[in-house]
C-alpha cells in the first residue's frame, strides 16, 4: 500500500479535529513598513502611528491582510501530520479569506488550523483542506478565517 493511501486513511480518521495551535507571532512596525513598500500596500493605516492615533480607532498602525496570510506557511511547520514519505508540501491557494477584525501592529496573533477535508490526487498525492483561524492577543474572538488547500507529495 503506497504512503499516500496510508497517510489519507490516518488523516480521513482525523476529520474535524485540530491539526495544531501555534506559538505566537508578532510584527513590529519594521516589518510592516518593509512589506508595505514591497506590497505597494504602504498606505497611513499602516506606515503613519501619528495618522492612526488621530484618525483611526486602533490607537496605531495595522497589520496588512496580505502579510498575515504570508505566515501561513510558517505557521504550517506547526502542524503534526500522520507518518508518510512526504517529499514536500504546497499552499495549494484559498477557498476563502476574510479579515474580520485587525491585528495591530506590535499584537501577538496565533493560528489554530483544524482538518476539513483530505483526498488523493493521484498516487502520490494528496490534497488538503484545512480551516484556519488567527486570533489575537485582547481581541475578542477570530480576526482572520480561511479555508486553506494544501498539496502534500509522496515519494510512494
Amino acid at each position: 500500500m503506497s504512503d499516500t493511501k496510508h497517510f489519507l486513511e490516518a488523516l480521513n480518521a482525523k476529520l474535524g479535529e485540530e491539526m495544531g495551535l501555534t506559538d505566537w507571532y508578532c510584527y513590529d512596525q519594521t516589518a510592516v513598513s518593509t512589506h508595505g513598500a514591497n506590497s505597494g500596500d504602504d498606505g497611513p493605516i499602516h506606515s503613519n502611528p501619528e495618522y492612526c492615533l488621530a484618525h483611526t480607532p486602533f490607537g496605531g498602525t495595522i497589520v496588512q491582510g496580505s502579510l498575515l496570510l504570508s505566515t501561513f506557511t510558517s505557521m504550517a511547520k506547526s502542524l503534526v501530520w500522520p507518518p508518510g514519505d512526504m517529499v514536500f508540501r504546497l499552499s495549494y491557494g484559498f477557498n476563502k479569506v476574510r479579515v474580520i477584525q485587525p491585528v495591530k501592529t506590535g499584537q501577538n496573533f496565533r493560528a489554530r488550523f483544524q482538518l476539513k477535508h483530505a483526498e488523493a490526487k493521484d498516487a502520490q498525492a494528496a490534497l488538503v483542506t484545512l480551516d484556519v483561524s488567527f486570533e489575537a492577543e485582547g481581541t475578542p474572538g477570530t480576526v482572520l478565517a480561511a479555508e486553506w488547500l494544501a498539496y502534500l507529495r509522496f515519494s510512494s
